[in-house]
């Protein structure tokens, strides 16, 4: 069980996103995971975090 609850909380953490501008943090759509996004706060696009 700890096992499965590891992984969703390893691959919450990677479609975890800060915006730059107001620093509110969003959870990104698996679907969105290399795109840029807008900020749901404040709007500014959110870039994907560089690897």
């Amino acid at each position: 069980m700890f096992m499965t609850l590891g992984a969703i909380v390893g691959r919450l953490l990677h479609l975890k996103r800060t915006c730059p501008k107001c620093k509110k943090e969003q959870i990104v759509p698996l679907a969105k995971k290399h795109d840029d996004i807008n900020c749901k706060c404040c709007g500014t696009k959110v870039p994907p975090p560089k690897k």
